[in-house]
């Protein structure tokens, strides 16, 4: 397939705005020239460390790191794959992949069932709505309204029933030109002991499951009479869908939820179309499956804050539990809504209002309060010590800022068991620790240093090499066009660390302007370069100020090299000694030279 850097990556570049597709997410805030700030979408928090440099298309958060251009946006707050983010990006500029998005003949063919997939999903969701018009659906609609679902709830999910006959659905697909093998293959179909297809969800209300594009890629299905079958059937996965990656009811909740940053999460198909009904309209549900990591890093691209909602007996308590971990160990906020013995969401709104639900939900406790008293009652004192490491093992590895988060977690549970924090960490390996330190106070900074001190650091000692590298790289990042002016001052003999020196070759050799650059950049590298471009630079009329000083570093850094090099002083008798100009030359051939040598 093609590159990245292909000319369609460049066309859809031209027709969408990285600004405003962002702030269909985030309330973003105009700071001066180019630059646009939020809170980021990728991570809990309120202050606005989410930078946007408009006019280089490219996207910092200070907090968690994330960074790239308008495709890595898309993509990671979508949790889509490259080539799904370009599809979608493409459709939505107006702009054809097919004559520079050539993928193999296998990638090809699995592209062009997907799509035959679509359209048979998009046949079956009108046969179904179809049904429930005509006299064959009157049981369905019957059940609709017993559930007292409301026309608006209906519509806009686009609820269906499929006919008890055996090939009612089978019979719409060969009408449409599809093969029932197609269909049996994208789980629309299934075929029983004999090899006879027959319609999956016969005699089934149907629900329908939608991407994040609106379309349909599977159903669910459930019995209406006290019938000897399971309550619901799922499509099982296909080419389009895998079920532990979608949520029910996200596409139409998901601006909800941008607005109101914090989604309601529960298990049921129901339960999802009633709170929709009671004004929810944030909520989504679980499909079939508990909650995975992918669900989460969904429900992450649109939220900070999610409501679980589950039955309050054992088992919805440890589901309970399970999703919460998921959830604190990537960043987000979670609470706990446990709902009353013999109740669940369609009940309690319909019979006691949203004054009984509303009083759950502010009861609600925080998503580890609640795991710290279900360890207590629940977990044996061995296994609540286990889960506990288990957590802060998690959290230490699945965030940008998990050390941190981990060491917030360590002291609320240890408080909260009535266990020594030290009993805790016995049981952590040493990258806990160390991980710990770098999250204390101060180290963010060290890690993000104002971009003056970056430009002072070439004068330090101390801990000058490293602070002199980012302050030369950094400096050179921003303003690439004096590249030539810094080579000519000798700044790449001043670099110590093998990243600096590597960042400079590939600018020496690709140039800075993104398109080719960027290409050939590792991931650090790439970070590296979008804050420097991205973060908080200083205004433009200092750059000749920044220049000058940085240049004086380096002078002097070269001076005492050539200064102190005994190897330097007898090349230096070679050269004319008012020229600085020479003197740097041979300091460059020198360190080529004992390159190679030690080469």
């Amino acid at each position: 397939m093609k590159r990245r850097d292909g000319s369609v990556v460049q066309a859809i570049k031209a027709r969408l705005n990285l600004v405003e597709v962002a702030r269909r997410y985030v309330e973003l805030r105009h700071t001066g020239g180019p630059r646009w700030m939020a809170p980021c979408p990728f991570h809990q928090e309120t202050k606005p460390s989410f930078s946007i440099n408009e006019e280089e298309g490219f996207f910092y958060c200070f907090g968690c790191q994330a960074s790239g251009d308008i495709f890595d946006f898309y993509g990671r707050i979508h949790g889509l794959e490259f080539r799904e983010t370009l599809e979608a990006l493409a459709e939505e500029a107006g702009v054809s992949l097919e004559d520079d998005w050539k993928p193999d003949p296998k990638v090809q063919r699995e592209q062009s069932f997907k799509r035959q997939c679509l359209r048979m999903y998009d046949v079956a969701r009108e046969h179904f709505r179809r049904n429930l018009t005509i006299p064959a659906g009157q049981e369905c609609r019957d059940y609709i309204a017993r559930r007292q679902l409301s026309p608006e709830i209906v519509n806009g999910f686009e609820l269906g029933w499929s006919l008890r006959e055996w090939s009612a659905l089978a019979d719409a697909l060969r009408r449409g030109g599809f093969a029932q093998a197609d269909a049996a293959q994208a789980g629309l179909l299934s075929r029983n002991d004999a090899g006879r297809m027959f319609d999956r969800f016969r005699g089934r209300m149907i629900f329908p499951i939608k991407n994040l594009a609106g379309q349909v890629i599977a159903f669910g299905g459930r019995i209406i009479a006290d019938e000897d079958q399971a309550k619901y059937i799922n499509s099982s996965d296909s080419a389009i869908y895998k079920k532990g990656e979608h949520l029910y009811g996200l596409f139409q909740a998901r601006r909800a939820m941008t607005q109101h940053k914090t989604a309601m999460l529960t298990e049921g198909y129901m339960d999802v179309l009633t709170l929709h009904q009671y004004g929810y309209n944030m909520a989504c549900g679980v499909l079939g499956t508990a909650l995975t990591p992918e669900q989460v890093k969904r429900l992450g691209g649109f939220c900070s804050t999610v409501e679980l909602l589950f039955d309050g007996d054992n088992p919805g308590r440890k589901a309970a539990m399970r999703a919460c971990e998921m959830l604190l160990t990537r960043g987000m906020r979670c609470k706990v809504v446990l709902l009353p013995d013999g109740e669940d969401i369609d009940s309690l709104l319909h019979d006691q209002g949203r004054d009984a639900f509303e009083a759950l939900r502010k009861s609600a406790p925080d998503g580890l309060d609640f795991c710290i008293d279900t360890l207590r009652t629940l977990y044996s004192p061995g296994d609540a010590l286990e889960w506990s490491r288990n957590l802060l093992r998690q959290a230490g590895a699945g965030h940008a800022d998990g050390q941190l988060l981990a060491s917030r977690f360590l002291s609320r549970i240890a408080s909260g068991l009535g266990i020594r924090e030290e009993a805790i960490r016995e049981g952590l390996s040493g990258d806990f620790y160390k991980g710990a330190a770098a999250a204390a106070p101060g180290a963010r900074e060290a890690r993000n240093p104002a971009p003056q001190r970056q430009v002072d650091a070439v004068h330090t000692s101390g801990d000058a090499p490293a602070k002199r590298d980012r302050a030369v790289m950094f400096f050179l990042v921003r303003y690439p066009h004096h590249f030539a002016r810094l080579r000519e001052a000798g700044a790449e003999l001043v670099l110590a660390s093998p990243w600096a020196r590597e960042l400079w070759a590939k600018m020496a050799r690709h140039g800075a302007e993104p398109e080719q650059l960027l290409p050939n950049l590792s991931e650090r590298e790439k970070e590296f370069w979008i804050r420097c471009r991205t973060g908080d630079v200083p205004p433009r009329d200092k750059e000749l100020e920044e220049l000058q000083d940085l240049l004086s570093g380096i002078e002097s850094v070269t001076t005492r090299e050539l200064g102190t090099s005994s190897m330097m002083a007898a090349l230096r008798q070679t050269a004319t000694s008012t020229d600085p100009a020479a003197g740097i030359e041979l300091l460059r051939a020198l360190q080529e030279t004992l390159g190679r040598s030690n080469g």
